[in-house]
């Protein structure tokens, strides 16, 4: 499967979050703790998290591309390039470790949605 780099305007090193407001979930989801993976807030849609490094870059694959396109738009992301064979991406969230991790005192960058 193909992705697409994404790139963020002005954000580094974060975790950004995008909602897509037209997809509620049946019941609110509790999202883990940064160290896992998640964001530590709890969510009534559909919420993606970015991993954006120090270049502000990230890949997603290209099916989610599609669907959250303007939504990336909307938070000041713009396509790089397509990558043909992209590392594997991950989804869900990390090993079960307590600690901070390479990523758990991660900035949290919560963007706005659809409305």
């Amino acid at each position: 499967m193909a992705g697409v780099r994404i790139q963020h305007a002005t954000a580094r090193n974060v975790r950004f979050t995008v909602v897509q407001n037209d997809i509620p979930y049946p019941v609110p989801y509790v999202c883990p703790p940064p160290e896992f993976g998640g964001c530590g807030s709890t969510h009534l849609f559909k919420t993606t998290h970015l991993n954006l490094g120090e270049d502000g870059a990230v890949i997603v694959n290209d099916v989610l591309y599609k669907r959250i396109k303007h939504l990336l738009v909307l938070n000041g992301f713009a396509e790089t390039n397509v990558v043909k064979k992209p590392p594997t991406l991950t989804i869900g969230v990390g090993k079960q470790n307590p600690g901070t991790g390479a990523w758990g005192n991660i900035p949290i960058i919560r963007g706005e949605g659809a409305t």
